[in-house]
């Protein structure tokens, strides 16, 4: 950490040093949830193209997790009836 705060002679200032490893930090999670088979962020056997773009399509993902919730709640609310398998 070579930076202006820490280091009297250096050029950059703790910002710089902040900016560059976010900006970093973030990349390489976009690059491996990009190349990853199976994720969360994407179905299963996804093509390369689909993958890469998971941020673009993460609130729709979100959005088919919230209704398979929903449906997994009213199935568990369902009353039972005497036709129910258990």
């Amino acid at each position: 950490m070579n930076v202006k705060e820490i280091n009297t002679g250096a050029l950059q200032t703790f910002v710089h040093y902040v900016e560059a490893t976010v900006g970093f930090t973030v990349f390489t999670v976009y690059i491996v949830i990009t190349l990853q088979t199976h994720s969360a962020f994407h179905r299963k056997k996804a093509k390369l193209w689909t993958r890469a773009a998971w941020p673009v399509l993460l609130p729709f993902v979100a959005w088919r997790w919230i209704l398979e919730e929903r449906n997994r709640d009213k199935q568990r609310r369902k009353p039972m009836t005497a036709g129910d398998n258990v």
